[in-house]
C-alpha cells in the first residue's frame, strides 16, 4: 500500500495546483446542529493529532490554533477556516509516509512544463484559449496576476532545482513576471547554489543583486514599498500584533486588517475611497493580505502560534545538508517575505509536500 501513497497524495495536490482563478464563500448556520457537530469533530480531530508521528511543535500548534478560535475577534470566520488547518495537518501526516518522492517530482515537473508553455504562448500573443487573444491578459499562466504567478513558480522551485535547465527557465520566468519579489527569491536560491558550488559564485550573487535592484528602481517598487506599499502595511500589522499578542484568529486578516487601517491612504494623493467586500464596508487602505507570511501569521495565531510554528519549521530543516534542498528553501522563504504563497489554493499542498520531503531528507 505504501508504494501508492505518493499517487494518492498527488490527486488533491494536482487538482489544486491546476485551479484557475475563482472565488467562493463558505457558509454555515451558527447555533445549528451542524455548527455544534463541526465544533465537536474539529476538537476531536485536533486532540487525535497528538497521536500522529509528527513534531510535537506541530501538535501544539494545531491545539493552539483551535484554542485561538475562542479568543478570535472574528470567531465564526476563524473557526470556519480552521477546518483547512486540520486538513493540511493530516495531509502532512500522509505525505510523511511517502518513501519515494519520484512521482511527486514528475508531477511538479509536468505542471511546470504546462505553465511554461502557457507563458510562452501569452508572451508571443498566441493565447487564443485562456484569454481569447485579448490584449489585456486575464489569466497569466494558470493564475491571473504576475506577482501571484511568480509566487506559484517559486513554490514549484524546490522540486525543480535538481535540473539545470529548470533553473534557467525559472530565472527567465522571474524576469518575465516583472515581480521584484519573485526575482529576489529566484536569484537568492540560484545565488546560494553558485556560492557553494562554484569559485565565482560571489561575483554572480553580486550581479544578481544589482539586477534585481535596478529592476526595482526602474519599476518604482522601492519608492512604492516605502511610502504606499508593503512597508506601511507591515508596520501597522506589527503594531496590531503588539496590541493583541494572542492573535486575532485564523484567516481573519483579510477581514479585520482593512477595518483597523482605515486611516491609511491607499496610495499617494488618493482620496480615502470606500470599499466593500464580504458584507463589510470601509474606507482607506484595503489590503486583505500582508504580502509577508512572517508578519501575517502572528497577526492571526499570535506570538504563541508563531513560536510553535517556527519550532516546527526548524525541526524539519535543521538537519538538512543538501545544498539543492536549501536552495529550494531559500526560494520559498524569500518569496514569503513579499508574497503569500501559503494563502494560495494552488500552492498550499505543494508547500506541505515539500516540508514532508525535507523531513525525509534521505529521499531527496
Amino acid at each position: 500500500m505504501k508504494k501508492y501513497l505518493a499517487y494518492i497524495a498527488l490527486i488533491p495536490l494536482t487538482f489544486l495546483a491546476l485551479t484557475p482563478p475563482w472565488s467562493f464563500n463558505l457558509s454555515c448556520d451558527i447555533n445549528s446542529l451542524f455548527w455544534l457537530w463541526a465544533i465537536f469533530i474539529s476538537g476531536f480531530l485536533t486532540f487525535l493529532f497528538l497521536y500522529q508521528n509528527v513534531s510535537v511543535w506541530l501538535k501544539l500548534f494545531l491545539i493552539w490554533c483551535f484554542i485561538s478560535n475562542f479568543l478570535s475577534r472574528a470567531p465564526y470566520l476563524s473557526f470556519t477556516m480552521y477546518w483547512s488547518v486540520i486538513a493540511c495537518a493530516y495531509y502532512y501526516v500522509l505525505c510523511r509516509k511517502i518513501t519515494d518522492f519520484t512521482p511527486v517530482k514528475k508531477v511538479i515537473q509536468a505542471v511546470f512544463f504546462f505553465v511554461t508553455l502557457l507563458i510562452i504562448m501569452q508572451c508571443f500573443g498566441l493565447d487564443t484559449l485562456l484569454n481569447f487573444n485579448q490584449k489585456d491578459t486575464c489569466v497569466l499562466g494558470t493564475i491571473g496576476n504576475k506577482m501571484v504567478l511568480g509566487s506559484f513558480v517559486c513554490v514549484l522551485a524546490p522540486f525543480l532545482v535538481f535540473n539545470r535547465l529548470n533553473l534557467a527557465v525559472l530565472v527567465l520566468i522571474a524576469l518575465i513576471s516583472g515581480s521584484t519579489g519573485t526575482m529576489l527569491a529566484v536569484f537568492a536560491g540560484l545565488g546560494y547554489l553558485l556560492w557553494v558550488k562554484t569559485k565565482w559564485g560571489k561575483a554572480v550573487c553580486l550581479f544578481l543583486i544589482i539586477c534585481a535592484t535596478l529592476m526595482a528602481l526602474k519599476q518604482g517598487d522601492i519608492y512604492q514599498f516605502n511610502r504606499y506599499g508593503r512597508l506601511p502595511v507591515w508596520k501597522r500589522t506589527v503594531e496590531l500584533v503588539a496590541k493583541h499578542p494572542q492573535g486575532y484568529g485564523v484567516a481573519t486578516y483579510r477581514l479585520l486588517f482593512p477595518i483597523m487601517s482605515q486611516d491609511i491612504a491607499p496610495c499617494q494623493g488618493a482620496d480615502m475611497a470606500e470599499w466593500e467586500y464580504d458584507n463589510t464596508t470601509g474606507k482607506g487602505l484595503a489590503w486583505r493580505r500582508a504580502h509577508n507570511s512572517f508578519v501575517q501569521l502572528p497577526f492571526e495565531v499570535g506570538i504563541p502560534g508563531m513560536i510553535l510554528f517556527s519550532g516546527f519549521l526548524i525541526s524539519v530543516i535543521w538537519k538538512i545538508r543538501n545544498p539543492l534542498v536549501w536552495a529550494g528553501i531559500i526560494v520559498v522563504g524569500v518569496n514569503m517575505l513579499t508574497a503569500f504563497p501559503e494563502r494560495m489554493t494552488q500552492s498550499v499542498l505543494i508547500l506541505i509536500m515539500f516540508l514532508a520531503m525535507c523531513k525525509g531528507e534521505k529521499n531527496v
